[in-house]
């Protein structure tokens, strides 16, 4: 990189005011696994969630048996069958006398009739012959009960009325528990995307709130100071490493005496180091990367301002290479791949 193209990228404001969507995108990155997590553990509590909600107490758990009953029509005065029967009539029929009394007859007397009324559904479902007679109570034992009772009513009614020659029921079912239809993937998907969501919504709030100096942008946007270029105190790739120190010399030609002032969280500047940098012709700012707010960093410009310190320009020191790679790509690195000793 050359001198010239340095100080262009100094004087560059492509990022100066908004969201840095690349920025944000690689930090975003970083927390990758936390997002992983978040999408796992609203799977997890969305399925949690569901077990719970559609758990029904024993007390209020429905089971559900039924009948086929064959109806052998007998013949009318002109010697056609009787068809008058259809689902709407067997329901009422089954409500109503003499059915309900020959039901009730079969059950014991702690049944209430209008809750073994309740119980029954009768229905025509396509054969005018085949009559399907359902019964639902919260309990298996009652509902094989009452079941056997309303097929024996109805095979005695059959020999009672005249429409029918015969009632027989051709196919009798066990209680059994009535399941609704499960939804688990929807709750664990839906737990899945909340999850994604709020952990996304949490993650952009905090970018927004975290000024914290990394990049260019950074110092551009908070500071309007020009970036000197990161300090590798240890290793660094050469390429970075030459223009720092090809515009730290030159500033050092411009202005003279340089004095690097180290910000450090926990310390302020003695009345002895101001003297210095009054003194001094030019005053650097380095920051450590990712860890000075961009408040706090104005905070200090505006210090050394007052305290008539020639602040000329800003570094940034022990960048994190990685980010740095992936937010400039390769060119700001030159052809070498790897950090050498300074």
């Amino acid at each position: 990189m050359c001198q010239k193209g340095y100080g262009r990228m100094i004087r560059n404001t492509c990022a100066d005011e908004g969201m840095d969507i690349k920025k944000y995108m690689l930090c975003l990155l970083s927390r990758l696994p936390a997002l992983l997590g978040a999408v796992i553990g609203g799977a997890l509590l969305g399925a949690v969630i569901y077990t719970i909600v559609r758990t029904v107490p024993e007390s209020e758990r429905e089971y559900q048996a039924y009948a086929k009953i064959q109806l052998d029509f007998a013949a009318d005065e002109t010697g056609e069958v009787y068809q008058a029967y259809n689902g709407y009539t067997w329901n009422d029929l089954m409500a109503a006398d003499p059915i309900m009394n020959l039901t009730m007859g079969n059950l014991s007397s702690d049944y209430d009739r209008e809750e073994v009324a309740a119980s029954l559904r009768a229905e025509i479902l396509s054969d005018i012959r085949i009559l399907t007679l359902t019964v639902t109570t919260n309990s298996a034992a009652c509902t094989d009960e009452i079941l056997g009772a309303a097929v024996q009513a109805l095979e005695s009614y059959g020999t009672q009325a005249k429409e029918f020659l015969e009632i027989n029921a051709i196919q009798t079912t066990q209680a059994k528990l009535v399941v609704a239809d499960s939804r688990m993937a929807q709750a664990v998907l839906v737990g899945a995307a909340l999850g994604l969501l709020i952990s996304l919504l949490g993650i952009s709030l905090y970018y927004v709130m975290d000024d914290r100096i990394r990049v260019l942008g950074d110092i551009k946007s908070a500071l309007d100071i020009p970036f000197i270029g990161y300090r590798f105190d240890e290793e660094g790739p050469a390429a970075l490493r030459q223009d720092y120190e090809r515009n730290l010399s030159f500033f050092r030609e411009k202005y003279g005496e340089l004095f690097i002032w180290e910000v450090r969280g926990e310390e302020n500047p003695t009345e002895e180091k101001l003297q210095e940098m009054r003194k001094a012709g030019c005053v650097i700012l380095s920051l450590p990367f990712g860890a000075v707010p961009a408040a706090y960093a104005l905070y200090v410009r505006e210090m050394l301002k007052n305290q008539q310190c020639r602040l000329r320009g800003v570094e940034i020191r022990q960048p994190d290479l990685k980010f740095l790679r992936r937010y400039y790509g390769s060119f700001a690195f030159g052809s070498e791949k790897e950090g050498k000793k300074v």
